[in-house]
């Protein structure tokens, strides 16, 4: 299998959150989602972690969620997820079900998902003008004011592999 591309139709899923709600694409009523896939052992997932989160609070009220997607345990997950101030459900997949549908080749690796099922982008590993493109994309779909979410001088590299 390979990893799935922009314009691929999104596979669909279910998976269970840290807080215990089931999580559904296509029935969740965000317009855009963005699937996030991490390991909680990931230093590259812990550099994305802030500007993840930063596309999730500049986005959330104009219709777009995130949703963290672990492989690895619960308690694992959350405690990566507390230590690194993520307000997003956390969603787990420690058998990697869905994992193996997307097959990212990288952790942290991000599909933005319009609620048709398209996958209309993606951000491999920590990507700075990546994130950046997403929240371009993310403001223009929605019709808000686009926020920068990845400053260029901030003290983080503007790439690192995962």
């Amino acid at each position: 299998m390979t990893t799935l591309t922009i314009n691929a139709n999104a596979p669909a899923f279910s998976l269970k959150g840290l807080d215990d709600k089931s999580y559904t694409l296509y029935k969740d009523p965000a317009l855009i989602t963005a699937i996030v896939f991490f390991k909680t052992t990931c230093p590259t997932c812990q550099l994305a972690w802030k500007y993840i989160e930063r596309l999730h609070q500049a986005y959330q009220k104009a219709g777009f969620a995130v949703w963290g997607i672990s492989q690895h345990d619960a308690k694992r997950s959350a405690e990566f997820a507390s230590n690194n101030g993520s307000t997003f459900p956390i969603l787990i997949d420690a058998n990697w079900h869905v994992s193996k549908l997307y097959d990212p080749d990288f952790v942290p690796t991000l599909f933005l998902i319009e609620s048709t099922g398209k996958i209309i982008d993606r951000v491999v590993a920590f990507d700075k003008a990546g994130f950046n493109r997403v929240a371009q994309t993310i403001a223009a779909r929605l019709d808000v004011v686009v926020e920068t979410v990845a400053p260029e001088n901030d003290g983080a590299p503007p790439f690192k592999p995962g």
